[in-house]
């Protein structure tokens, strides 16, 4: 409501000039601002300042009384354009500049550990002890648990005493006594076949010339044939005895193999009761306590669970047309990219990453292809589960326009800045951002370097509007 329109229903006896109105105008609009100084001509202000400048509200009440003198017939013309230059805001404007800045995009990714391991007792027993903190650290060969492992000490003794006699078994076939005893009646065989057939040699003559009866010769043949029917058998007993000899080496021979591996079974029993570490890493929560029996036959539920952390999985997901893209990219360019993760509250993790794994197929259900990058992790910051983003970068860096992120407005939906023209006329531009960078924000379109852009007041202004720009700096 204008200071004029106040005055309005007052009768004619009650009318002031408009002269006297517009002088009061003015010192109420003074009042209104506060300002030292403005009830006087401003010589106070400037003594007390040692001669220094008037202020910007001393000079805008100059000027508005400099417009009511010029006119003493009541125009309201200059006294409405006095009242707009004393409002006029004082905003801070800054020149759009440049960043240097890396081409780069994000995908939104899991970590997973390198390497997971269920824990699980190999022979049953009963459980001892346990010798780790639960979430804590532990390195490969650490021990975890022990069993009870009586049982197995006594089946290694048992399995010694089998090695023991199977040696011996071995050792008798080895020697062979039934084959000599066959060598032995096959030699007497040979003794006798040979006598008796010298006595046939011999009375053959004596019987053809009458000296000795017939029938001496002819038990003399018998008796030789009876030799050579002996000799035979036992040479048959021989080769029987000889092959059953070596069979029973044989025997023998798998008999004490047998007998080794019982005990190396045994023994290596005795040493699957001191469960160690596979790998080093973080190892989860004990799903059992000692005095419990573990190991049984279809009990499948592990121990514990340890996950490798070093190195660590970066998972993550791209379209088809990202993959083609990329693909297309390390084709045409040998520029370097920087595998980065960003973690969830933004920061970025101070190790590079270098790509592991690109998955054999396109999934068709989601139209994506899996990547694997790994990134090391020393100091177990990253965890499995976690979630962040990679960000894939390029190594050189471009000179790209970028405004403060305070200058920016989300209206309607739209990222909007007030751009000040030559005319220190305040004019709203939409730009389309592209990703943050430090404190600022990366134009990807709709703002040049150069150009004025407000910075601080932006609630004082607005669209069309004239403002008083003060140039600041970061």
């Amino acid at each position: 409501m204008s200071l004029f329109k106040m005055f309005s229903g007052l009768d004619n006896s009650q009318r002031w000039s408009r002269r006297t109105r517009a002088l009061l105008a003015a010192g109420m609009l003074s009042s209104v601002l506060l300002l030292p100084g403005c009830g006087d001509t401003g010589n106070t202000t400037g003594q007390e300042n040692g001669g220094a400048e008037s202020s910007p509200a001393s000079s805008n009440l100059q000027q508005t009384q400099e417009a009511l003198s010029q006119d003493d017939g009541g125009e309201t013309s200059n006294l409405e354009k006095a009242a707009a230059a004393a409002q006029v805001p004082e905003v801070s404007v800054m020149q759009v500049g440049t960043a240097d800045v890396r081409y780069s995009h994000e995908w939104p990714a899991t970590l997973t550990s390198s390497q997971t391991v269920d824990v699980r007792a190999r022979v049953e027993g009963t459980l001892e002890n346990f010798s780790f903190k639960e979430g804590w650290m532990v390195q490969a060969g650490q021990v975890l648990f022990t069993l009870d492992d009586a049982p197995y000490i006594a089946a290694a003794q048992a399995a010694k005493a089998n090695l023991a006699k199977a040696e011996a078994d071995l050792q008798y076939a080895k020697s062979q006594v039934n084959v000599r005893a066959a060598e032995a009646k096959v030699a007497s065989a040979k003794v006798d076949l040979n006598r008796t057939q010298q006595d046939v040699d011999r009375y053959k003559p004596l019987a053809a010339n009458g000296t000795i009866a017939q029938q001496v010769f002819d038990n003399a043949v018998a008796a030789r044939d009876v030799a050579d029917a002996n000799l035979k058998a036992a040479q048959a007993e021989l080769s029987n005895t000889k092959l059953s000899d070596t069979a029973n080496i044989q025997v023998a021979k798998a008999g004490v193999e047998a007998a080794k591996a019982q005990l190396t079974q045994a023994e290596l029993n005795i040493g699957y009761c001191t469960i160690t570490s596979p790998v080093s890493g973080v190892i989860g929560k004990l799903n059992v306590t000692p005095g419990n029996l573990v190991g049984q036959p279809g009990n499948t539920a592990p121990l514990v669970t340890l996950s490798k952390l070093d190195p660590i999985y970066v998972n993550f997901s791209l379209s088809e047309n990202e993959y083609l893209w990329l693909m297309e990219y390390a084709k045409d360019s040998a520029e370097e990219v920087v595998m980065e993760l960003v973690l969830g509250d933004g920061k970025v993790y101070p190790y590079k990453g270098s790509f592991g794994m690109l998955d054999r197929t396109l999934d068709p259900t989601t139209g994506t292809m899996g990547v694997r990058i790994v990134f090391p992790n020393p100091d177990s910051l990253l965890r499995e589960g976690q979630y962040g983003k990679l960000r894939l970068s390029s190594k050189n860096t471009f000179k790209l326009v970028a405004v403060p992120q305070r200058a920016v407005m989300n209206i309607q939906n739209e990222h909007t800045v007030y751009v000040v023209d030559s005319n220190n006329i305040v004019v709203a531009r939409t730009i389309k951002l592209g990703d943050p960078h430090d404190d600022d924000y990366i134009v990807e379109n709709g703002l040049k370097e150069g150009e004025k852009i407000i910075v601080d007041g932006l609630g004082s202004v607005r669209p069309g509007t004239p403002c008083k720009p003060v140039m600041v700096s970061k």
